[in-house]
């Protein structure tokens, strides 16, 4: 059984005008770790830098980067950690082949019925996503992949990115 520790602190971000006002942010920061494995399992700061270095998760299917790189304010905890012997938790590599094939498709529809996976609707399945994306590592499998209706696939991309502004 994992012995999960969690490291929680208020940071003080750089000075900022919001509405015309100068004002200092606070920003939550959160660590965790599991001390029999010297893992560092989960690190997260609601900074904006840290918050465009990882994806932010919308419910069950989109893939929350675990292993971002830490912002100035994570870096000086994580670092401690660090050199008393934990390291940052590193993703298995996944097996299986990068492009959608007509084996996978067919596993993914007989799972679903042939309907959106997304939790509670009863659409028909017409897209192909992967839980975890191609630039973290992920490949099409039938566990890696879900079967939804163009609606929920939409939100699930078109929220990832939520905290980035558009060019």
């Amino acid at each position: 059984m994992k012995q999960i520790r969690t490291i929680a602190w208020q940071k003080k971000g750089s000075r900022t005008r919001i509405d015309g006002i100068m004002q200092i942010p606070v920003y939550d920061c959160t660590v965790k770790v599991d001390d029999k494995t010297k893992l560092i399992m989960w690190i997260d700061c609601q900074c904006w830098n840290f918050a465009n270095r990882r994806i932010v998760s919308v419910g069950d299917y989109a893939d929350k980067k675990t292993y971002a790189e830490p912002c100035k304010h994570l870096k000086p905890v994580v670092d401690a950690l660090i050199s008393v012997g934990y390291e940052l938790k590193k993703p298995k590599p996944m097996e299986g082949p990068d492009k959608l094939t007509a084996e996978v498709k067919r596993g993914v529809i007989e799972r679903s019925g042939g309907t959106c996976e997304f939790p509670q609707c009863q659409g028909q399945g017409q897209t192909f996503h992967r839980h975890v994306r191609g630039s973290n590592g992920g490949k099409y499998t039938i566990e890696n992949t879900k079967h939804l209706c163009l609606f929920h696939h939409k939100f699930i991309h078109g929220n990832e990115f939520r905290g980035v502004q558009g060019k």
